[in-house]
């Protein structure tokens, strides 16, 4: 498999996550469960392939695990439910029965994977701790994180998670915030050297590059079909 067919597949995965994830958890809990729930995909796809374990099944088990974790727990029959309703190309045809075995045999797979270690650290609380320091109206501010937290959910259909901080992805999508928005917020350029030092432009200007690729595959993605 060529990396470009695995990073599709990738991201039809955390597509599956965040469309079954919205459909099924109350909006303003759903990101941090579904943030949680794309670093543990991501993850797991480290130790094994997209040929053993299909993306499908996988991206469920680590949304029902994800509720778990993040305090927004779902009954996995209700997992089912919204999955077919939203998918019913892929899950459609799917036994109810057999579909809740299949997603809770998963999660005892991604429990061995991960050893059990489920604690996942997230950028959304970062952005609204190191925007409180920019000289900017409350509304401003609140426009800010938004757009970046906006950032922050577009960056769960790369790996970045596997690569940086959620401190550094942080600091990078606000700066594309504001890069996006021409916003002066009133601090010295390199701002965020008080939160983490040695931070360069370069490595800052490669994340938001990244995550802006996204940008130009997000529709084609919604629109598109599983294969």
């Amino acid at each position: 498999m060529s990396l470009a067919e695995e990073a599709r597949i990738r991201r039809e995965g955390i597509r599956l996550i965040m469309e079954v994830g919205t459909g099924v958890i109350l909006f303003s809990k759903a990101w941090p469960t579904i943030g949680t729930a794309s670093i543990y995909f991501h993850r797991f796809y480290m130790f094994h392939t997209l040929q053993e374990f299909p993306r499908e099944i996988v991206a469920m088990g680590c949304l029902f695990l994800a509720g778990k974790v993040s305090e927004t727990p779902k009954k996995c029959k209700d997992i089912v439910t919204a999955a077919q309703n939203v998918f019913p190309t892929v899950y459609g045809n799917k036994n109810r029965n057999t579909f809740v075995d299949e997603i809770m045999g998963i999660e005892r797979v991604l429990l061995q994977t991960m050893k059990f270690d489920l604690q996942v650290d997230l950028p959304y609380q970062y952005l609204i701790d190191y925007s409180k320091k920019f000289k900017l109206t409350k509304t401003e501010i609140n426009s800010l994180v938004h757009t970046s937290w906006t950032f922050v959910n577009d960056s769960a259909f790369t790996t970045l998670c596997l690569i940086w901080e959620p401190q550094v992805i942080a600091v990078a999508l606000l700066h594309l915030a504001i890069t996006v928005r021409k916003v002066n917020i009133g601090l010295p350029d390199c701002w965020w050297n008080e939160y983490i030092a040695n931070l360069s432009n370069s490595l800052i200007d490669d994340i938001c590059h990244k995550v802006s690729s996204v940008f130009m595959i997000i529709p084609i993605l919604l629109r598109g079909n599983f294969v």
